[in-house]
C-alpha cells in the first residue's frame, strides 16, 4: 500500500515540491491536496491532532506526521542514493521544524508567485 502524503496548497511552490517527492519516492507514496477526497477519508479514519497544523502530512503507520518529521518519513522510503540526506536528521527537530516553517513562510522567494495557497 503506498504512504499517503498531504501537500498543504495548490500553489507553484507546492507543486513544484510535490513533483520532486514523485522523483524521489516513485510509487511508494501517494500525493494528494488537502480538500481532496482522500484527505477527507483519512481523517475520518485517522483522527489526530496533527490534521489541523498547515503543513505536509505524511500517514504513515496509522500515524500522521508533519513538518520534518513528515520529510524525515519521505526520505527514508526514497531509493539508497538519498539516504545521505538522513544526515540532516541528527539536527533537533525543533531546528528542522524551524527551518521547514521558513522555507515554507517565504516561498516566494523561492520560486514564484503563488496562485491559491494555504500556506
Amino acid at each position: 500500500m503506498k504512504t499517503a502524503v498531504f501537500i498543504d496548497g495548490n500553489c507553484r511552490f507546492c507543486r513544484f515540491c510535490a513533483k520532486i517527492l514523485a522523483g524521489m519516492c516513485g510509487e511508494k507514496i501517494q500525493i494528494d491536496f488537502q480538500g481532496s477526497p482522500h484527505f477527507l477519508d483519512s481523517i475520518e479514519k485517522h483522527p489526530h491532532a496533527n490534521w489541523v497544523v498547515d503543513s505536509i502530512k505524511v500517514l504513515w503507520n496509522d500515524q500522521v506526521f508533519i513538518k520534518s518529521r513528515a520529510i524525515e518519513i519521505l526520505v527514508h522510503l526514497a531509493p539508497w542514493y538519498y539516504q545521505g540526506l538522513r544526515i540532516f536528521f541528527f539536527l533537533p527537530y525543533a531546528f528542522l521544524d524551524r527551518a521547514y516553517d521558513f522555507v515554507a513562510k517565504n516561498r516566494l522567494i523561492w520560486g514564484s508567485s503563488v496562485d491559491a495557497c494555504e500556506l
